[in-house]
């Protein structure tokens, strides 16, 4: 190499960033949601969580933070908003399979959803 390539640092919050709303479902239960997908629902301060278990699809619906099936939004960074699912992973019997992955989440109505069979970015 006669010069020095023009290198750029790998920021990780780049990975979920962008125009496509993306779900994350970590290992430990938590949902995640980039910047657009938290958009796409009003940014919310809570949620209420959705499951369809013959399609296997999760949705999220904006609520208040008084309703009572509502979870709070936690914001870990200014582009990342997290929602504790574990009660929720537990009682529809998800398969741990599904976590440790990224979703693409579609909005149809007021209901941001993530379709478990669609296939992964991991």
């Amino acid at each position: 190499m006669d010069k020095k390539p023009a290198f750029e640092t790998f920021r990780r919050y780049k990975v979920t960033e962008g125009d496509t709303p993306m779900v994350a479902l970590h290992l430990r239960g938590m949902f995640a949601l980039n910047q657009n997908a938290y958009e796409k629902l009003g940014e919310p301060a809570a949620i209420e969580m959705l499951y369809a278990p013959d399609e296997r699809i999760i949705g999220f619906r904006a609520a208040s933070r008084t309703s009572p099936d509502a979870y709070a939004v936690r914001h870990t960074t200014k582009t990342a908003h997290q929602v504790e699912g574990r009660g929720f992973l537990n009682y529809y019997n998800i398969p741990e399979e599904a976590k440790g992955r990224r979703y693409k989440a579609e909005l149809i109505d007021d209901i941001l959803m993530i379709d478990l069979n669609q296939e992964t970015t991991d």
